[in-house]
């Protein structure tokens, strides 16, 4: 990278990456709240494994997912003037900016997945699948100023702590356990998984800075703390190393997910889970700019000689801040994300469902609140509806479906459903296809074994139970009593 490139991006550090904090975006609430209806609910517990013997995933259209989440619109960003034409209002998305705004996006793909039941009490799963995710935030301050100045911070500070950007893409080959004990109501499940990194841009958590603005001349009290940003991979996107890279490297990692379902009783029971605890120690390609703490008054710039105002601006913070470029290897954590459910089964057909999720980005919470109603419909189809609390979104519907035709299975979910038939209005969608093969799935519907006609025996304790309609005792069939010759009891 050379100096002048450099030298500008240390300035886009601190003026604009001081900006960006990450957050959640996927949820998944909705296809979460079939459970074991697809093999996809494995992936959210791994407690829930499919019905079935056998499954088998098809390259990329078994499981593509996409979510992104932003604080605003079109709408947001656009006026109609007097002759009904619409244009551009810079003003009127400032204005429209949220205190704390995040924008994110996700994407996962699945690539290959086979799992099957060795016996009805144990499962195994073996899985590859592609993740990638961008993450940031941004407060009003930041974009006011961006857009108008600092004149409305004028006696005051732009606080940037805890600000971080997060970027990553990595796959992930893993092997799944499931394993049910009848005897206590429980359902365990663990998936081990192998993680290989292709690309990362992450900023250090412990960043601290401030920029405040003085009264009488306006100068700026820059105070900045641990900033830095780590980054792999991005050198290799323009060389002839890329395919090489993206089918194997050295960014290599492990994680873990963790999944139980206790029957508690025949109506009630619970689920928890823990996802994605683990790390990637990024090794290929690194590039880590650092900028040393620092206290500096900047003045601003003599604007009566500039011919490049961009330079100039560059030039006068350049020989203010001391910068470091190290191609040193560094550790990230996985994305954590959780579940915990409390479920009542009405009938065998209906299930409703209280869930609170939460997802952990380096270091930041943002919790799920959901109720859910899920439908068993014959063989064929299983179908939830909820309403969620989402980060940012506030209330809204999702909705998510698994169609069964003989072995295929196709299932649909959203989480977000209000805003989709005016997309105008739409500042954040989720949507997730797949389709599925599925052996050896035996029929939902319960039948008729009669356990409710079961009592014991009113004549011995000791007999095996029997059955009453509530009016007659049905005894079961006895065999016929021998039939003796009278012959041979006559007397002689």
């Amino acid at each position: 990278m050379n100096y002048k490139l450099k030298t500008t991006y240390i300035c886009v550090l601190l003026l604009v990456l001081t900006g960006f904090t990450p957050t959640l975006a996927q949820s998944g609430i909705s296809l979460y709240h079939l459970t074991n209806s697809t093999y996809q609910g494995n992936n959210f517990n791994p407690a829930f494994f499919p019905e079935g013997k056998t499954f088998v995933g098809i390259p990329v259209l078994s499981g593509v997912m996409v979510d992104f989440n932003s604080p605003t619109n079109y709408n947001d960003a656009i006026t109609t003037n007097e002759n009904g034409e619409r244009k551009w209002d810079i003003d009127r998305f400032v204005d429209n900016s949220k205190k704390r705004n995040y924008v994110s996006a996700e994407a996962e793909i699945s690539t290959f997945y086979v799992g099957w039941k060795k016996s009805a009490t144990q499962g195994f799963s073996v899985f590859i699948r592609e993740r990638i995710g961008a993450r940031g935030f941004y407060s009003d301050d930041l974009v006011n100023t961006a857009w108008k100045g600092n004149t409305p911070l004028i006696g005051d500070r732009l606080d940037l702590k805890g600000t971080a950007l997060d970027v990553r893409y990595y796959r992930e080959y893993g092997f799944g356990i499931w394993k049910s004990l009848p005897g206590k109501g429980v359902n365990i499940g663990v998936r081990v998984k192998f993680l290989n990194g292709m690309m990362s841009a992450v900023t250090d958590s412990k960043f601290d800075g401030s920029i405040g603005f003085e009264e009488d001349n306006y100068q700026a009290n820059f105070n900045l703390k641990n900033s830095a940003i780590y980054t792999s991979g991005f050198n290799i996107m323009d060389s002839n190393d890329l395919t090489t890279h993206m089918i194997s490297n050295g960014n290599l990692g492990a994680g873990i997910d963790l999944g139980v379902h206790w029957k508690i009783t025949k109506e009630l029971s619970a689920a928890v889970s823990v996802n994605d605890l683990g790390f990637i120690r990024w090794k290929v390609d690194t590039e880590n700019y650092h900028l040393a703490d620092t206290t500096f008054r900047f003045e601003g710039i003599d604007l009566a000689d500039v011919g490049d105002f961009g330079d100039a601006y560059i030039d006068s913070l350049k020989y203010r801040i001391q910068d470091t470029t190290l191609y040193e290897a560094y550790t990230t954590g996985l994305n954590t994300s959780s579940y915990a459910s409390l479920m009542y089964q009405l009938t065998p057909y209906d299930r409703f469902t209280g869930t609170i999720a939460a997802h952990v980005v380096q270091g930041h919470f943002r919790m799920i609140y959901s109720a859910a109603y899920t439908r068993k419909v014959g063989r064929a189809l299983d179908f939830s509806v909820n309403v969620s609390r989402i980060p940012q979104q506030g209330i809204d519907v999702g909705l998510a479906a698994a169609v069964n035709l003989g072995p295929c299975q196709i299932y649909m979910a959203s989480d977000k459903l209000l805003k989709v038939w005016d997309a105008t209005q739409i500042d954040a969608a989720d949507f997730r296809f797949g389709m599925n093969l599925v052996f050896g799935k035996k029929s939902s519907s319960p039948r008729d074994n009669q356990k409710d006609l079961e009592h014991p025996s009113p004549y011995d304790k000791s007999e095996r139970i029997e059955k009453s309609d509530g009016i007659y005792w049905i005894i079961p069939r006895q065999k016929a009593r021998p039939v003796y010759d009278k012959t041979k009891f006559k007397d002689s």
